[in-house]
């Protein structure tokens, strides 16, 4: 996926539900989250990490703090 990629633009899955997002959205900072954090946000929540990047696109939060480039 394009780094450009605006929220409205990604189809949301049936996993990806409000709630879901909304504790991604408290888990970040001014839309931003550590690959750290979307590591174990993704373990907690059983999300796999390929689908981890869609939520994140979904949500409209930017990684920082790359790791390995998994996202």
């Amino acid at each position: 996926m394009s780094k450009d990629i605006v929220p409205e633009m990604v189809a949301k899955e049936p996993w990806m539900t409000e709630e879901l997002q909304e504790k991604l959205r408290k888990t970040s900072s001014d839309g931003k989250i550590t690959c750290a954090q979307a590591h174990h946000f993704a373990h907690d929540q059983s999300i796999e990490l390929k689908k981890m990047k869609l939520l994140l696109d979904t949500c409209g939060i930017k990684l920082k703090e790359c790791q390995l480039g998994c996202f």
